[in-house]
């Protein structure tokens, strides 16, 4: 089975906005040596949301395939989570353990 690519990279993942300048956003960050530049780390997001993902209020625990293709699984904090901790891709992801532990 071909594996489907993402959809276009023209609007945020997160909140669907197109009418900015978009940032990419390594889920793994780049300081850890096992992150990489590829569709599975990255995900595509506007200056808000990407200063919302790093100062923890949206956490991204990966990115999964559904039925529209690839896409990032994502959660606001305080809110749960939409996929139980064992199946996150992520889980060693140092944003999220340092989230855990506050």
């Amino acid at each position: 089975m071909a594996r489907k690519k993402r959809r276009p990279k023209k609007i945020c993942e997160v909140c669907g906005k197109n009418d900015v300048t978009l940032h990419r956003h390594h889920i793994i960050p780049r300081v850890d040596p096992r992150s990489t530049n590829t569709d599975d780390n990255i995900i595509i997001v506007c200056p808000n949301d990407h200063s919302l993902i790093h100062s923890g209020e949206i956490i991204v625990i990966g990115v999964y395939q559904t039925s529209n293709g690839f896409e990032p699984l994502w959660f606001k904090k305080g809110e749960e989570s939409p996929l139980a901790e064992k199946y996150w891709k992520v889980v060693d992801n140092p944003l999220v353990i340092t989230l855990k532990a506050k």
